[in-house]
């Protein structure tokens, strides 16, 4: 689904319909930067999977609980906008659901104001456990697991002494294609990877697709079935990969792509493949703007009043099916909250000889000089 960020074609659309500039605090805004900055992250040998609905969801939860700058840089970092509990269209046959969860330590107290809105404004399942326990590492993974169909099975290796409060989102998607391929054309054909060709499953099926083609870019639709959802495919020309396309991706881009494709008849070839991937994200958000929350300087007042609070880390799984019937993918996003601790004041003990200057003026008119080695 990501791929759909691929249809900026270069952010050049010089004819047809006529868009304003979106505004920053857009979704669609804050998944492309998203996107963006975890691919800048990745090797570009490596592939690359996100889920910025899940990411959004558990930043926009902890950005309820920052105040003073912190609460600023989330409010950049999305853009103004909150991910919160809302219906994502799911019928009796596509599936496409959101869970959250915090999992909170026994020796430490919530604010009852952010735990009501969690609950409130996230549909948040919230729990007391003991972190010094392993069996709350599982209670968490076997929820993860529950709430993806068993895709992602864990998100935490361990819990650490200094982590109080871990939050979790869980996105889960299955939809049939609205036209879906025949296994019995599904052919091995030859797949050229950045490190070399690879034979795989190749899926075919002829019919109408909306699709555009622009500068030796092709970008088509594919349907999923009793929804709004479909997989934009972007193909760059021969010779041009995907990294040269990325930087380019634009919101207004987007949509203006996706607006200019029409009904046209396809003769379509596209690999069966399943993919997962895991990734710190760190890094990434800080690179957005999200640095005071990682740091001794995070203000999570709204969270709680023990003590100063931080991100540890937070950390991305995804996971991905395409097949002639249709996408199985499903995500976990995950943040662990620590106990910073008070930076403990400078020791300077004056027990042994010493130099000593008496000065005005910013030492530039120094009064008396001295070294003391005896008293």
């Amino acid at each position: 689904m990501i791929c759909a960020a691929a249809a900026a074609m270069f952010g050049a659309v010089s004819c047809g319909p006529q868009y304003e500039e979106p505004q920053s605090g857009s979704p669609t805004s804050f998944a492309l930067s998203f996107f963006k900055e975890v691919n800048k992250n990745t090797p570009s040998d490596q592939n690359v999977l996100t889920s910025p609905y899940s990411a959004g969801v558990l930043l926009s939860m902890l950005a309820e609980g920052a105040e003073g700058q912190t609460r600023a840089e989330f409010d950049q970092v999305l853009g103004g906008s909150l991910y919160k509990a809302e219906d994502l269209g799911s019928n009796d046959t596509l599936t496409v659901d959101s869970a959250n969860s915090i999992w909170v330590s026994d020796n430490f107290s919530v604010r009852n104001r952010y735990v009501s809105l969690l609950e409130k404004d996230f549909d948040a399942f919230i729990t007391t456990q003991n972190f010094a326990d392993p069996a709350t590492v599982r209670a968490i993974n076997n929820w993860c697991a529950e709430h993806t169909s068993d895709k992602i099975l864990e998100i935490i290796d361990e819990i650490s002494p200094s982590d109080v409060m871990i939050l979790v989102n869980a996105l889960y998607f299955n939809a049939p294609w609205y036209d879906e391929f025949d296994p019995e054309h599904t052919e091995d054909a030859v797949f050229h990877g950045k490190s070399g060709d690879v034979t795989v499953p190749m899926m075919f099926r002829r019919g109408q697709y909306n699709y555009i083609g622009y500068q030796g870019c092709k970008l088509i639709e594919i349907p999923y079935a009793a929804g709004d959802y479909s997989m934009y495919i972007l193909l760059p020309p021969p010779g041009m990969s995907p990294d040269d396309v990325i930087p380019h991706i634009s919101e207004y881009a987007l949509n203006s792509a996706i607006k200019l494709m029409a009904p046209k008849e396809v003769v379509l070839r596209m690999p069966k493949f399943t993919l997962e991937t895991e990734m710190l994200l760190n890094e990434p958000l800080q690179k957005m703007g999200l640095e005071s929350a990682f740091s001794a300087a995070a203000n999570f007042k709204g969270i709680s009043a023990m003590g100063p609070l931080s991100l540890s880390v937070v950390k991305q799984k995804c996971y991905i099916d395409v097949s002639e019937r249709g996408t199985e993918a499903a995500a976990v996003t995950s943040a662990q909250v620590r106990m910073t601790a008070v930076r403990a004041p400078q020791e300077f003990t004056v027990d042994r000889p010493f130099i000593y200057i008496i000065a005005s003026d910013e030492g530039k008119n120094i009064l008396f000089a001295g070294k003391t080695v005896n008293l």
